[in-house]
């Protein structure tokens, strides 16, 4: 009864809301009605002196509006490595889910789903789990996330201003399924097998606390993407990231 029902539809979430998450695929800008590939406006500042005329043979000044310098083009100009890095997101969060359950053998096994008209496949242990092992499994995705985030921040501390489609995506993919967990789980909507219900099952918590926790490394992690040398995001984002880590001893078993 687990986790890739909701991880699937998370994904395609992801892909859908391609516009939305630009805000982590390139710097934040604000386009003011301009078409994408409109060239910036320029504004000439009036000169009380007169211009000096062109001598022959000297070429005219452009009046074209130079080419914005810098600027990255949707998914960081490469749409392809883009959602390949976005899938390398979705594989990593679910190899966390694989690995737990291969430690706690629990004997899984992929089963057959759907979500609404929409089929998918979910990872089905193969015995009733203890709380502990429940609390594990559910929460091993969003550790793998947590992990590979870290990864991503710490080696590429100025991210936002490299043009690296690939971990891009991978970030953004990362970013968007925390947040659609959290609200799905604070909202109590989606199908009984997302994470955020195992956990809370496990923790005996209420669902909305546990969505709220996962939220606010997701959150933090998008503040040091714009802010890398924001210690205090890095050092509470990875106390968190710990903290759930470590619930794992509070679950009973």
């Amino acid at each position: 009864m687990y986790r890739s029902t909701r991880d699937l539809a998370l994904a395609l979430g992801c892909v859908l809301l391609g516009c939305c998450v630009e805000c982590l695929a390139r710097p934040l800008e604000f386009r003011l009605a301009l078409g994408r590939d409109a060239a910036p406006v320029v504004v000439r500042v009036a000169r009380s002196e007169p211009l000096a005329p062109a001598t022959e043979g000297e070429p005219e000044p452009s009046t074209q509006a130079p080419q914005a310098q810098g600027r990255h083009e949707s998914w960081d100009g490469d749409s392809a490595k883009f959602f390949t890095g976005a899938l390398a997101g979705f594989l990593g969060h679910e190899a966390g889910h694989v690995i737990a359950n291969t430690i706690e053998d629990t004997r899984f096994g992929l089963k057959s789903v759907r979500f609404g008209p929409i089929p998918f496949f979910t990872i089905e242990p193969g015995r009733e789990l203890s709380p502990r092992e429940h609390y594990v499994t559910a929460s091993a995705g969003f550790n793998a996330q947590h992990l590979i985030n870290e990864w991503v921040l710490h080696k590429y501390p100025d991210l936002k201003n490299r043009q690296e489609p690939l971990v891009k995506g991978l970030a953004t993919f990362n970013f968007w399924l925390g947040v659609g967990y959290a609200g799905v789980g604070l909202l109590g909507a989606g199908p009984d097998e997302r994470d955020t219900k195992g956990m809370a099952d496990g923790l005996g918590w209420s669902e909305e606390t546990v969505s709220g926790v996962i939220l606010i490394p997701t959150l933090l992690d998008a503040y040091r993407y714009k802010h890398p040398d924001a210690k205090w995001a890095k050092d509470t984002s990875r106390a968190v990231k710990l903290a759930i880590l470590l619930l794992a001893l509070a679950a009973d078993d």
